[in-house]
């Protein structure tokens, strides 16, 4: 009973510790921007109109907040922007796996190419954007869901979004990105809670006990 116990506790200590499914709301790392014609980042208040520092990227974002990226270059030159899922990876599961948020006015049109590990990309979706469409906003964002399994890879970190297709301009131009979300996410980092502790606890007292029992029958176990 007691090593059945042991057992259960070890087991249940670990499966809390190991990574787990679960969906991670937003991408949170910038790798790289590079804005086109017309970039910068909206908060609602005030522009930053030019702004590309990554820490501000980033910042931008982190949150579905209404705080948006213009990726740029409704004419000319498109903008770029590559993120990564920080903690972990999204896979390919059932439905769309990637939820792209646009809050601010029109529904601009953006490619996306994915990568496993951030050095080799593949083309996974093209939105050619809809000009008519002029209503996005945080209370009702404009949302498009992508599903990665037409590209052969089972997970992702990384991916990368190009301004094209329909692109409003003025500023901000382009693509107006407000948050990435994962649908079908493994976290890659270890759970820490409070349980785990108190499992490991009764691991312990459950292993003193049977220690205890075992010098109890047999004090000297030499003879």
């Amino acid at each position: 009973m007691h090593k059945f116990f042991l057992s259960f506790a070890l087991t249940a200590a670990l499966s809390v510790a190991t990574p787990t499914l679960h969906a991670l709301p937003f991408a949170d790392t910038v790798i790289s921007f590079k804005g086109g014609t017309g970039f910068g980042i909206d908060d609602g208040i005030a522009d930053g109109e030019g702004i590309d520092s990554l820490q501000a990227v980033t910042a931008a974002i982190k949150a579905l907040d209404g705080t948006i990226v213009a990726l740029g270059g409704a004419t000319g030159s498109p903008g770029t922007i590559t993120m990564r899922f920080s903690s972990g990876e999204v896979l390919d599961g059932t439905g769309p796996d990637l939820r792209f948020y646009d809050t601010f006015s029109f529904l601009d049109g953006f490619s996306l190419d994915i990568s496993a590990d951030g050095t080799s990309f593949i083309h996974a979706f093209s939105l050619a954007g809809d000009l008519l469409n002029f209503s996005c906003s945080l209370a009702s964002p404009c949302v498009t869901n992508v599903d990665i399994s037409g590209t052969g890879l089972g997970e992702i970190s990384y991916l990368r979004l190009t301004a094209s297709g329909n692109s409003g301009q003025g500023f901000p131009e382009a693509y107006t990105l407000d948050a990435v979300e994962a649908l079908n996410f493994r976290s890659s980092i270890a759970v820490s809670e409070p349980g785990i502790l108190a499992l490991l606890a009764l691991a312990a007292a459950a292993l003193m006990v049977i220690r205890r029992r075992k010098i109890l029958r047999n004090p000297f176990p030499g003879f």
